[in-house]
């Protein structure tokens, strides 16, 4: 471990459960409610370090006015999803007037926030929902409002809970890991009820400074790909150099990997199924200079319930061979050598095991029970919602049960990883929680990797790899993928 500040910060929280952590964090800014500092029904006045605007015990109300012309433009934006398929969505911000309570702020602007949610909506929905981000320093480089610069309002289609983004990065928060403050709003527009949202603040200099006060300047990757720090040349040199680790030791030459599997290791808790674990698709990298780059989670909307809801894994979703079941996108490179090196991958089951150590069923508990009743008229009102009121109750109480069904399954996976219960169903000689297939004898780490059988007998993370002539795939996936990394040798071993 290092002693950088944010860490410290997460280990101080598990150790006192309060303050910082526990079921009532503590504010550090005004609070704008009446609701009590303890008890464990998330009713804080103000998460610690977060501006005021995300006090918990209140449901906020935000409104804008905009001119007729502006939103139709942006209108004409959100129809325009061929753009967003090809990786350039629109982002033009238009002036508004923004309103909370008494006060306004003449000079913001705001543009469309999202992508595949983004698309889902407008392809599927009959009255589809917006996403935004509204800025308060675009006009004014120095503007704030409540020392928040932007100011996102989120909300993918596929979280019927309306809670999600709000629960898991309060607890990232609580455990000391990089997470946007979070709360939820309703918003109107030009007078009219719009819908309810998660409120969070944007991943900009101000989280980053909170978080990493030591290193606040380093570059700042979405997906290891997309820069968003403030830095105007980053180093692209080095990050090609992350790219380009092919190995165990250049991965940890490169990447900050006890860090990073406890991000990894937190997501497994949360059971996320579209993080950088369930699915490599959204996470952020920071360069924190000598140690490497972190990896921070993002986007946690289908986190906890969401795999009860949609699949028949539920709770039940193997912390390292999540890969196995259908997912958003296929294992990422790093992940898979992390799993494919014994050392590494038993220091990604350590991770996992600090990481539920910090999860506080009751506390969770009150959060969603004292959330859930906040939000739920604002639901009801919602016209642009995709599930319907019954869905909402309904994914609350899946939400509830995921809370305590996770933490036992994943208990069940460290015991079984430390030989207390190596349970082994279908003989083959390795127990459930090394083994991806635990129903097929013929599937294990170690076993001959079977051309054109579309298996991962080998459990590596690849399909047909090494493979004449087949079409190289990821587990979940029916008609090809990508091409097998080419750190992984033909027998399924790592290079090294």
């Amino acid at each position: 471990m290092t002693d950088r500040a944010w860490l410290g910060r997460g280990l101080v929280c598990a150790a006192l459960l309060t303050g910082c952590g526990g079921s009532s964090p503590a504010g550090t800014g005004a609070a704008t409610g009446t609701g009590s500092t303890g008890g464990s029904s998330g009713d804080a006045a103000v998460t610690e370090g977060c501006s005021d605007i995300f006090a918990q015990d209140q449901l906020a109300a935000y409104s804008f006015d905009i001119a007729p012309a502006q939103w139709a433009a942006l209108n004409t934006d959100f129809m325009n999803v061929g753009a967003v398929l090809a990786g350039t969505p629109p982002s033009t911000y238009y002036p508004i007037t923004f309103h909370s309570g008494s006060e306004t702020v003449t000079d913001a602007q705001v543009r469309l926030h999202g992508q595949s949610s983004w698309v889902d909506t407008v392809q599927q929905d009959t009255n589809p929902k917006m996403q935004f981000e509204v800025s308060f320093d675009q006009t004014n480089p120095n503007g704030s409002f409540h020392g928040v610069s932007k100011l996102v309002f989120d909300m993918p289609r596929s979280d019927w809970t309306f809670l999600s983004e709000r629960i898991s990065d309060n607890w990232l928060r609580e455990i000391g890991m990089m997470a946007p403050c979070a709360n939820s709003a309703t918003l109107s527009i030009n007078g009219a009820y719009y819908g309810v949202y998660v409120t969070l603040e944007n991943k900009g200099s101000r989280l980053i400074k909170e978080f990493f006060p030591n290193d606040p300047n380093g570059d700042f990757f979405s997906g290891g790909v997309k820069s968003e720090g403030s830095n105007p040349n980053p180093n692209w040199q080095r990050q090609m150099q992350f790219w380009a680790a092919m190995n165990i030791d250049a991965l940890t030459a490169i990447v900050d990997l006890p860090n990073s599997l406890l991000m990894w290791g937190a997501e497994a808790v949360l059971n996320d199924s579209d993080g950088y674990y369930g699915g490599s698709h959204n996470f952020y990298i920071y360069d924190e200079g000598a140690p490497g780059y972190v990896f921070l989670p993002t986007d946690m909307d289908s986190a906890l319930a969401w795999m009860s809801l949609f699949t028949t894994v539920g709770a039940q979703q193997h912390p390292i061979y999540w890969w196995d079941k259908p997912t958003p996108q296929p294992p990422g490179q790093q992940y898979l050598i992390v799993i494919n090196d014994p050392t590494a991958r038993q220091q990604y089951v350590q991770a996992i095991a600090t990481q539920l150590g910090k999860w506080n069923t009751a506390e969770v508990q009150g959060w969603i029970s004292a959330w859930s009743q906040q939000i739920a008229g604002a639901v009801a009102m919602d016209q642009h919602k995709w599930a319907t009121t019954d869905q909402f109750n309904m994914a609350i109480a899946a939400d509830q049960q995921e809370i305590t069904q996770r933490p036992t399954y994943l208990q069940s996976f460290l015991d079984c990883e430390s030989g207390k219960s190596p349970t082994d169903a279908d003989g083959d000689g390795t127990p459930w929680c090394n083994d991806c297939d635990d129903s097929n004898p013929a599937v294990h780490p170690g076993a001959a990797e079977v051309c054109g059988n579309h298996i991962d007998d080998n459990c590596n993370g690849v399909v047909d790899e090494g493979c004449p002539g087949e079409a190289v795939s990821y587990p979940g996936q029916i008609d090809g993928g990508p091409p097998a990394p080419s750190y992984l040798n033909p027998d399924g071993g790592v290079t090294n």
